[in-house]
């Protein structure tokens, strides 16, 4: 279940990260917290990974 979840977090940052790189090209406004929301989601989602991994 934790891979399951880690594949999700995954996806979900590539999502935010792309929003952040079309809003950076646009005009800049709320780029730096889609950003980071994708930072955040590639931490959960590594963290579950080796959860997932190590049991």
């Amino acid at each position: 279940m934790n891979a399951v979840l880690s594949l999700w977090a995954a996806y979900w940052a590539a999502i935010f990260a792309q929003l952040a790189h079309l809003r950076r090209q646009e005009d800049g406004v709320g780029a730096t917290a889609f950003a980071r929301i994708a930072g955040l989601l590639l931490a959960v989602g590594l963290g579950l990974f080796l959860a997932a991994h190590s049991g």
